[in-house]
């Protein structure tokens, strides 16, 4: 049978030859009967990218089919070209979504079709489910967050919790490795949230913080190492309180190598801070772009990269804590982020996943839903449990 004879379902990948895109695109190499087509606004890259995903795979006629496109997500017409190209799955990775509204997920509910996102902006996040009426009554799944946070961090709590009669202590850690390619949206929405509030919890009361504050240093398995991070905003510090409301103690932390970049980050968010006159610019956009460039040629670091949770709680009437890593060697980290949203896209092409309408992606996979797609890298996982 040729593969044009097959009936195959249409996943649009917006963001799709970018760093998390990519990965997304190239993981679902296994799911047959689907067409994967790869947008963003450059066709050269978006062809040059699926013509080299379907010449890695082999000539069976049931495995996916690429194809490169050119469309732009912020179109007014959105929701006409989703309809045009009979998109069945729409997976959203043109960040940063900081500053976005919900017009993507709005052009997918308008024709029925099922949304994924790998946004960890907190606000556009937990505040999905406001779409969850118009999702149900068109019959879609719009899911925000299938990323690192919330997917894959409550998918760990869910494993951690099952040993606990109470939980009074979650601390997330996540440091990436240095020498690695990361997109510009990905170090604007880094930048561009220097210095803004957020909330912590500490002894069973919030805490209010603010992104780049909290300069600490953790310690995380080799070869990865010590690693300096600051606190910052996302999802888990919102969705966390509302799940398990015994929760004393809530932080987390991410930060970059080597420690001086991330003093300067520290700096950078100190300075945010500053009341400027309104006429005065924004600088962190361009403070972004010029961090993307210094980035990319600063020596030294690592391509190792890491997160981990640790859980305090109640065992058995004694305190324990638990801890657990994920590594991402060899530069294979950023495959991390991207498994749960090939996972959750496993779920709505098989139509596994029955439940329709619009939340953050909050224990919706399983931990082996996500590990299964990480089994071919450079990936590698641990757990203790010791005394407090």
């Amino acid at each position: 049978m040729s593969s044009t004879n097959i009936k195959r379902k249409r996943v649009l990948i917006l963001g799709g030859y970018g760093t998390f895109g990519s990965r997304i695109a190239e993981m679902l190499g296994s799911e047959p009967g689907i067409h994967i087509l790869l947008a963003g606004h450059d066709l050269f890259k978006a062809e040059l990218l699926a013509d080299r995903l379907q010449r890695k795979l082999s000539s069976d006629t049931e495995l996916p089919t690429y194809e490169g496109l050119r469309l732009d997500h912020d179109s007014g017409s959105l929701a006409a070209q989703l309809k045009d190209l009979s998109i069945d799955l729409v997976i959203h990775c043109a960040g940063p979504f900081q500053q976005q509204d919900y017009h993507v997920p709005d052009a997918c509910i308008a024709h029925g079709i099922h949304y994924i996102d790998i946004a960890d902006a907190a606000t556009f996040v937990c505040d999905i489910d406001s779409l969850d009426e118009s999702a149900a009554e068109t019959g879609c799944a719009v899911i925000s967050g299938a990323s690192s946070l919330p997917a894959l961090s409550s998918a760990v709590i869910r494993v951690l919790g099952e040993s606990f009669q109470q939980i009074h202590d979650i601390e997330i850690t996540i440091a990436p490795a240095h020498r690695i390619s990361r997109g510009l949206a990905t170090v604007r929405a880094g930048f561009e949230s220097l210095g803004r509030p957020l909330v912590l919890r500490r002894d069973g009361q919030p805490q209010t913080s603010y992104a780049g504050d909290g300069l600490r240093k953790v310690t995380l398995g080799h070869p990865v190492g010590e690693r300096w991070v600051c606190n910052f905003d996302v999802p888990d510090l919102r969705l966390i309180p509302q799940q398990i409301p015994a929760v004393n103690n809530l932080r987390f932390g991410t930060g970059v190598q080597p420690k001086l970049l991330q003093q300067g980050l520290a700096i950078c968010a100190r300075l945010a801070r500053i009341r400027r006159p309104s006429s005065f610019p924004d600088p962190l956009p361009h403070l972004a772009r010029f961090g993307h460039w210094l980035a990319a040629r600063w020596p030294g670091g690592s391509e190792h990269g890491g997160m981990q949770i640790e859980v305090g709680g109640t065992i058995d009437r004694a305190q324990r804590r638990a801890r657990w890593q994920i590594l991402g060697l060899n530069g294979d980290g950023p495959w991390i982020p991207a498994a749960p949203a090939a996972a959750m896209a496993r779920k709505l092409i098989r139509g596994t996943y029955k439940h329709m309408g619009a939340r953050p992606c909050w224990q919706l996979l399983s931990l082996d839903d996500i590990l299964a797609e990480l089994e071919s890298r450079a990936v590698v996982t641990s757990f203790e449990l010791t005394d407090a």
